[in-house]
């Protein structure tokens, strides 16, 4: 990368320490050079501007868990703000020390690095400065780490950011937002696989099931707009949600399908290829499909017996959530609001036929997302972010739909 194109900010800390990765010392693939640079600083002497292209979500400081942040750093009796909050994380390209004690240090960010975890504490402190209420002596942790692949970044971007937005899918259970999806799923098989608050067991939680959803939600994406949120960020769903649930409840009659679908999908897109194409081995797929050597996967929504009735048996293979995202978001084509209906509805005349339809068009889907995956070297986290990828898929079942129908 440009040294130009870096964007360079000055850090002053009082402690700072630096150690590298250990899956630098892994034999197996390329190489890696990651290093980890932990550095407590004075929130009064954090600068601003630093880029938050990683983050996965807008920086709302109004809510009440947030309220409590800000008030724990403007506090001047009680200084352990950096004891009892996670700091901020960051990509970064390079980190450069200025001296030997290694308090200060130049930190250069490329296009696509910045806070990855941590944005609303970061905004939360740039407020009280610009208050003058940031007391002196509060501190904040950074971690910033360089030599991270990009392709690795969405996965660790989401698994930073898990904490909160399960705190705020915890509350927002508490309030009852979330009442009408347990009542439409009470009396399914699955209903007690879903959980609805921090520490309840469950295989899906309802970020999950919201991100789902958002995929069908045609108010909120209508084309040439596309729900890569649903697999970039599931807080940015949950934040879509919070804004506008009657958006999401429009869906209150598709919404087992939808799930059904989900299963659905991962599974009849590896049969219904398999049959089409001659010799095909669908499932080994590189970047496609994951595989299991020892047992299946569980799918909960559609139940394993039937399951493995669709699959032939065969339950050992399953989607990578970069590659089924495009493709059971491609399907919202498929939803439509009727003259006069307050709900979502199906284009086609039942849900069996839309399963129909997905069973024609599923092995164009499938060889379309090889070929985007073999751009991406067989990874599937850049074709899940890839706008041109989503594209072609609503276009192909778009384009399918009208065919069908001779419209």
């Amino acid at each position: 990368m440009a040294k130009s194109k870096l964007n360079k900010f000055i850090l002053k800390s009082d402690y700072s320490r630096r150690y590298p990765d250990p899956l630098n010392k892994t034999e197996e693939g390329d190489p890696y050079n990651i290093e980890h640079h932990i550095f407590v600083i004075r929130a009064i002497d954090v600068p601003s501007g630093m880029p938050m292209t990683p983050n996965p979500r807008e920086q709302r400081i109004d809510k009440g868990i947030y309220k409590e942040v800000t008030e724990s750093l403007k506090s001047t009796d009680d200084l352990s703000f950096h004891l009892k909050n996670k700091g901020i994380t960051m990509l970064a390209h390079q980190v450069e020390y200025g001296s030997t004690d290694k308090r200060i240090a130049t930190v250069s960010f490329g296009e696509n690095d910045g806070i990855a975890d941590g944005g609303h504490t970061y905004k939360i402190i740039l407020a009280a400065q610009e208050e003058g209420a940031c007391p002196e002596d509060q501190y904040v942790k950074f971690e910033i780490i360089t030599g991270v692949p990009q392709e690795m970044a969405v996965d660790i971007t989401g698994g930073l950011n898990t904490a909160v937005q399960v705190d705020d899918a915890s509350l927002m259970n508490l309030e009852g937002k979330f009442d009408w999806v347990k009542e439409v799923l009470m009396q399914e098989s699955y209903a007690d696989q879903i959980s609805y608050k921090m520490n309840e067991e469950g295989k899906f939680d309802v970020r999950e099931i919201l991100g789902l959803m958002t995929l069908f939600n045609i108010e909120k994406f209508p084309y040439p707009q596309h729900p890569k949120d649903a697999y970039v960020s599931k807080a940015k769903c949950l934040d879509l949600y919070e804004d506008d649930p009657d958006s999401f409840k429009m869906l209150r009659p598709l919404l087992k399908d939808i799930l059904y679908l989900y299963d659905y999908v991962h599974i009849m897109s590896r049969k219904r290829r398999n049959e089409k194409v001659e010799d095909a081995k669908t499932a080994g797929m590189k970047g496609v499909y994951a595989r299991r050597k020892r047992g299946d996967y569980d799918f909960i929504f559609i139940g394993n017996k039937e399951a493995k009735q669709l699959s032939g048996g065969k339950l050992d293979a399953k989607l990578y959530d970069g590659v089924l995202y495009p493709m059971l978001g491609a399907l919202r084509f498929l939803v439509e609001q009727k003259k006069g209906e307050k709900t979502y509805s199906w284009k086609l005349k039942s849900f069996k036929e839309v399963k129909s339809f997905f069973d024609e068009i599923a092995p164009e889907l499938v060889n379309t997302t090889y070929n985007t995956c073999r751009t991406y070297n067989n990874k599937p986290n850049p074709v899940g972010k890839d706008n041109n990828h989503w594209d072609n898929m609503y276009k192909t079942v778009a384009l399918a739909y009208l065919q069908r129908n001779n419209t």
